[in-house]
C-alpha cells in the first residue's frame, strides 16, 4: 500500500514540477486571482469610477512594495528556466532569516542579541542538513533544453546566474519585509490593503510578458491527462495550477496578516519553520526516513525556533511595576476638585 502512495506522489510531483517550471503563467494566476478577491473585499458602489474604500496608506507608499513584490514572485518562480536543482532552490528560500537580520543590521540599523543571532543560525544550518542529507545530485545540472538566448549559454554560467537569481531576490524580501514593518508602524496595521493593491498594480507589468503567458498556458491545456471533475473534463496541469494559486492565496494572507502584527525577522522565522514542514511533509508523502543527519538538522531547525521565541522575549523593556507606596504618593499629589477650585480663586485675586 505504501509503495503505491509513494508512486502516485511521484507521479504528482512531476505534474507540479511541470507547473512550477510554467514560471510566468502560474505568477500572473496567483496575481490576477488575489487582486480580484481583493476588489471584491474593497468594493464600494458608492465611490465611482473605480467603486474603491478610500485607502488608508497613500499609494505612493505602496508603489515600492508592488515593484519589489513583484520582482521577487517573477523571480523565484522564473529561477527553474536556469540550471538550478530544487535543493538548492529550497536552501536559498531558507536562507531568509540570516538575511533579514543582516539586512536590518546594515539598513535598519536593527541589534539583536546573542540569542536571537545564534538562533537564525541554527535555523539556516538546520534547514540546509535537512534538505541535504540524502541529495547526491544537488549541483546537477538539469536536461531541459532553453529558449533564446539562454540556449547559447553553458550550463555552469546557468548555474551561476541562477545562484545570483536567488540571491538578488532572497536580498529583495528582506528589504520587502523591512520597508512594510515601517509601513504597518507608521499607518496602521493594514496588511489586507498590501495585498490587494501590490497584486492589482502589478497585473499591468504582465503586458511585457503576455505572448509568453499565452504560450504557457496553451502548453496547460495540451496536457493529455485530465481530471473529471462535475461532468467536464479539465487537464490536470490546469487542476494543478488552480491548486498553485488557491494554496498562494492562504500563503500570501497568512504571511501578511502575520506582518501585521510582528517584526519582519519574525515573519521570516515562521516562513522557514512553514517550509521546513513542507520538506517533512514530501518526505512522509514519498515514504522517506530521515538518516540520523537529517534528525539532527531537524532538531537545529526547531531548538533554533525555540531559541528566537526565547532571545525576542529578552529584547522587549521592562516596565517598572509601581509600589504600593509609590501608588500612595501620586494619590497624595494627585489634586481634588477643590484644590483646582481654591487654586483658581488664588491666581484671580493676584
Amino acid at each position: 500500500m505504501s509503495s503505491n502512495i509513494s508512486a502516485l506522489t511521484q507521479i504528482a510531483l512531476k505534474d507540479w514540477i511541470l507547473i512550477i517550471e510554467s514560471g510566468n503563467i502560474v505568477t500572473f494566476a496567483q496575481f490576477f486571482f488575489i487582486a480580484l478577491e481583493g476588489y471584491i473585499h474593497f468594493f464600494d458602489r458608492s465611490r465611482p469610477p473605480f467603486y474603491l474604500q478610500q485607502n488608508k496608506v497613500p499609494l505612493k507608499r505602496w508603489s515600492l512594495t508592488i515593484i519589489m513584490f513583484f520582482l521577487i514572485s517573477v523571480l523565484n518562480n522564473s529561477v527553474f528556466i536556469f540550471k538550478i536543482s530544487i535543493p538548492i532552490h529550497i536552501i536559498f528560500r531558507s536562507s531568509g532569516t540570516a538575511v533579514v537580520m543582516i539586512i536590518g543590521w546594515l539598513i535598519a540599523k536593527k541589534t539583536y542579541n546573542k540569542i536571537q543571532i545564534s538562533s537564525a543560525v541554527l535555523l539556516t544550518i538546520g534547514a540546509i542538513i535537512t534538505t541535504l542529507y540524502k541529495d547526491h545530485n544537488i549541483f546537477a545540472k538539469r536536461d531541459e533544453g532553453n529558449e533564446g538566448f539562454l540556449s547559447v549559454l553553458s550550463n555552469d554560467v546557468l548555474f551561476f546566474i541562477g545562484i545570483g537569481v536567488l540571491l538578488f531576490a532572497a536580498i529583495l524580501m528582506a528589504l520587502l519585509g523591512l520597508y512594510n514593518e515601517e509601513t504597518y508602524k507608521k499607518y496602521g496595521k493594514h496588511w489586507q490593503e498590501n495585498v490587494f493593491y501590490s497584486h492589482l498594480f502589478g497585473l499591468p507589468i504582465f503586458l511585457f510578458m503576455f505572448p509568453r503567458i499565452i504560450t504557457e498556458f496553451k502548453n496547460l491545456l495540451k496536457y493529455p491527462e485530465s481530471f473529471n471533475i462535475l461532468g467536464f473534463e479539465l487537464p490536470k496541469q490546469i487542476v494543478y495550477l488552480g491548486l498553485n494559486v488557491l494554496t498562494q492565496f492562504f500563503c500570501v494572507r497568512g504571511a501578511n496578516m502575520l506582518a501585521g502584527n510582528t517584526t519582519a525577522l519574525t515573519v521570516s522565522v515562521v516562513l522557514l519553520l512553514r517550509k521546513f514542514t513542507s520538506l517533512l511533509l514530501s518526505m512522509w508523502l514519498f515514504n522517506n526516513r530521515l538518516s540520523a543527519t537529517g534528525s539532527f538538522g531537524a532538531f537545529l531547525v526547531f531548538f533554533g525556533a525555540f531559541l528566537y521565541s526565547y532571545g525576542s522575549t529578552q529584547n522587549k523593556p521592562k516596565t517598572a511595576t509601581p509600589s504600593v507606596k509609590d501608588e500612595i504618593e501620586i494619590k497624595e499629589l494627585t489634586p481634588n476638585e477643590t484644590d483646582d477650585i481654591e487654586k483658581a480663586k488664588l491666581v484671580s485675586k493676584d
